[in-house]
């Protein structure tokens, strides 16, 4: 009798363990389709939640290719440069904190290879703030580790764009800008596919790392450099908080486990003094004909959409459709 007992009670174990997997398995699995996803790729570059929220039903094999889209889309937004810039800030900022583990890589690879080369300049000072060593309580060696990794998946992503060598200078910026040790420099350098491009890097790393100088770097790829007003644009990202973007790789604790939301309050005077690009042109806060200047607020936690409507600001428009 007590052998049945035990022999019962074993099955319904089993049988609650199966199922208890199966269920969970079925969560790990629910996603968003291709098709689901493609549709929301309008709304996810207007609104900041709607993007976080998309691209975590995104299934990981699809995110770098979702990334890939919602830049497009920021691309071909018709708004102003100082609005294109904070969107484009933003989408980086949500689809990198969006990622953990080795996925990370190639969205990073993906943002530096998909931003057009003129809004570079911005967009890699503003992850540089979220890389940076001593704000992720980095060691020299995990940080190394992490930078090494991502310029890697970088150059190779970088292959296949308009302006390989820009585009890796760039990545290196963004590692360097916020690195303790003085030896990485040298180390992602030699990561370089070739002898030509650490020339050409090394060249230009000197006027961008000292005085943020990115004049050589954007005539090498032909482009001028977008009239952005860096505290206008910083106004509409929100600068009252940051993502730690490599918490999570350097601890292999993600940053959600950690906070609940993967932001970390930091005194907001700390960025917000405006950085000279190295560009002599005059900054326009004028839109196109007939056209406002903002869509929204950045919010004064960070997530740069308070809801709150400027009075400026134009009608919604309908979602670009060429993604």
């Amino acid at each position: 009798m007590m052998k049945q007992v035990k022999t019962s009670l074993c099955v319904s174990l089993a049988m609650f363990l199966a199922l208890g997997t199966v269920l969970l398995g079925a969560q790990d699995t629910a996603s968003l389709t291709r098709a689901q996803w493609l549709k929301k790729i309008g709304a996810s570059v207007t609104n900041v939640d709607v993007l976080r929220e998309t691209f975590a039903q995104v299934a990981p094999e699809d995110r770098v290719e979702f990334t890939q889209r919602v830049l497009k889309a920021v691309t071909r937004m018709p708004v102003n440069p100082d609005e294109k810039a904070a969107v484009f800030v933003r989408t980086a900022v949500a689809c990198i904190a969006g990622v953990t583990g080795e996925a990370k890589y190639n969205v990073i690879a993906e943002v530096f290879a998909g931003v057009p080369v003129e809004y570079l300049p911005v967009v890699t000072e503003e992850l540089a703030k979220r890389f940076d060593q001593e704000y992720n309580r980095l060691s020299d060696e995990a940080y190394e580790k992490i930078a090494c990794a991502a310029v890697k998946a970088a150059v190779e992503r970088n292959a296949k764009t308009d302006a390989p060598s820009v585009r890796n200078t760039f990545v290196i910026l963004a590692f360097l800008r916020g690195a303790k040790s003085p030896q990485l420099q040298e180390k992602l350098l030699a990561l370089l596919p070739d002898d030509r491009m650490r020339k050409l890097v090394a060249s230009w790393l000197p006027a961008a790392l000292k005085d943020r100088k990115y004049d050589a770097l954007l005539a090498a790829a032909d482009v001028d450099a977008a009239a952005v007003s860096y505290d206008r644009m910083l106004h509409l990202v929100g600068v009252g908080a940051l993502d730690q973007l490599l918490y999570d790789l350097g601890t292999g604790i993600p940053l959600s486990s950690v906070t609940g939301s993967g932001v970390f309050a930091l005194p907001s005077s700390r960025f917000t003094q405006p950085i000279d690009f190295g560009i002599n042109r005059v900054p326009t806060a004028t839109g196109y004909q007939n056209q406002g200047t903002d869509i929204r607020k950045g919010s004064r936690d960070g997530s740069g959409d308070s809801g709150e409507k400027c009075p400026c600001a134009p009608p919604t428009f309908t979602p670009w459709k060429a993604y």
